[in-house]
């Protein structure tokens, strides 16, 4: 049995590679957004009209 737990580390390591992440891509998009290439706006937009209906469910799989 290990005398030493990890715990304390890994999530001292969790975090700080989430930190660094956060702080890369927000750093992306911010200087994205100063220099008037917006980043965010070349994502599309999300439609509940691109969600498919569960009438079409039936239909595809045959669930009658």
């Amino acid at each position: 049995m290990r005398s030493y737990e990890y715990r304390k580390d890994s999530i001292a390591c969790y975090v700080f590679c989430s930190l660094f992440l956060l702080s890369f891509v927000g750093t992306i998009l911010v200087f994205g957004e100063m220099s008037g290439n917006s980043i965010i706006s070349s994502i599309p937009n999300f439609s509940w009209d691109m969600m498919i209906k569960w009438k079409e469910i039936v239909e595809i799989f045959d669930l009658k």
